[in-house]
């Protein structure tokens, strides 16, 4: 065998080379110790029981402020009276005197006496005004927390009233405004609605933005910036004409219809956010006036509005012919009494139904149910069905 082919013996360790490699190994024994030792000591240093109680608190204190701001959607606060009038707080509560702080939920009422001026403010900013001699009743006010849309609805008994949506309204809420002729819906505009119960006549002027007005039978009319139309009991809107100077000056008497409108502070954007991506668990718990609770709450809303329209047709199938026309927030022309028609109504988006419509034979109604989608329906001879938004109408 060649001499370069052999293989080389290792030469063997002195007592002192195995001495300095045990040392050695030792030491990087050592050193990897010492490393996990400060990863543990940095972990439990940031990572400390008291540190993290701390943040959860912190955590629960900003959901727990914004569900409280998703609370104060459901109320219209009072902050501004001159006069003397009177309140009732909820649908079945008792009046008091008008106040300002006075929060209004559902079915929640103002009445003003002479010389009586009412503000009512909305956490979105904005606003409405009544007048002396007037009746408002919050009909109904919704917060849906995973859209983050709202509902509102609200009638006006007699008198005058001036209001403002705000821009932050949102561009999927709705906003209606009903007198015992008229239906309107609004949205991002400030306008003027007056009903007078001697004539049974209903005024709305539109300072700016739009309005779209809807009587009781005919076709609806958008009424622009500058305009005015009237709806009487039973009619459609009369066609819309320039607004005359006396209704154009009340609103330079309405300071409140003016103020400057902020931008939501961080927090509150931020707080909200965060309530809406935690939508699920928080409506699983319960936490909330916006807690719409599971998929199964969700459905049985769009149930709830089926049989209240089944309840309908029971009741339109008992006359001899079909009314020519029905008020959408009260049925008054099928006799309903008026807890009944509110038992019935307050399954439906708005608490009314969208229009009623007398076709030929027959009749057509529409309606949309309390769930998260706003699910359309349709009322007719042969009962009720499921539709395509395409196929509701227009208001």
């Amino acid at each position: 065998m060649l001499p370069w082919f052999r293989k080389k013996r290792k030469k063997a360790q002195t007592d002192e080379e195995i001495l300095a490699e045990a040392f050695e190994e030792i030491g990087k024994q050592q050193t990897t110790r010492a490393r996990r030792k400060r990863r543990a000591l940095f972990w439990r240093k940031y990572a400390d029981p008291r540190i993290l109680v701390v943040l959860a608190i912190i955590v629960v204190v900003i959901i727990a402020d914004g569900v409280r701001r998703e609370n104060m959607e459901f109320y219209a606060t009072v902050t501004e009276v001159t006069g003397s009038g009177a309140a009732r707080l909820a649908r079945d509560a008792m009046p008091e005197a008008l106040e300002v702080g006075q929060r209004l939920e559902d079915g929640g009422q103002v009445v003003t006496r002479a010389n009586c001026w009412v503000t009512l403010d909305f956490p979105d900013g904005s606003v409405i005004t009544v007048a002396p001699n007037s009746q408002l009743t919050v009909e109904l006010l919704e917060y849906n927390r995973a859209g983050m849309w709202r509902g509102r609805a609200f009638s006006l008994g007699v008198g005058h009233m001036w209001a403002r949506i705000s821009p932050k309204f949102g561009s999927n809420s709705r906003c209606r405004l009903h007198t015992p002729s008229s239906v309107a819906a609004v949205r991002g505009t400030r306008f003027y609605m007056g009903y007078d119960a001697e004539a049974r006549e209903t005024q709305i002027s539109c300072r700016d933005g739009a309005v779209r007005v809807d009587g009781f039978r005919g076709r609806p009319t958008q009424v622009g910036g500058g305009a005015t139309t009237s709806v009487s009991y039973g009619n459609a809107p009369t066609r819309q004409q320039v607004m005359d100077r006396q209704t154009a000056t009340t609103f330079a008497q309405q300071p409140a219809l003016d103020r400057e409108i902020h931008r939501d502070p961080w927090l509150k954007r931020m707080e909200m956010r965060l309530t809406n991506i935690l939508d699920l668990p928080l409506s699983v718990l319960g936490i909330g006036k916006s807690s719409w609770a599971l998929l199964a709450a969700d459905a049985a809303r769009r149930t709830a509005a089926i049989k209240a329209l089944q309840t309908i047709h029971t009741s339109i199938e008992g006359y001899p012919s079909y009314p020519e026309f029905v008020d959408p927030f009260t049925l008054r022309e099928l006799d309903f009494r008026r807890q009944d028609a509110l038992r019935v109504l307050r399954n439906f988006d708005g608490h009314a139904i969208e229009k009623y419509q007398r076709s030929g034979q027959g009749f057509v109604i529409w309606a949309r149910a309390r769930d998260k989608n706003r699910t359309p329906f349709m009322l007719n001879a042969y009962g009720v069905q499921q539709i395509t938004e395409e196929e509701m109408p227009g208001l």
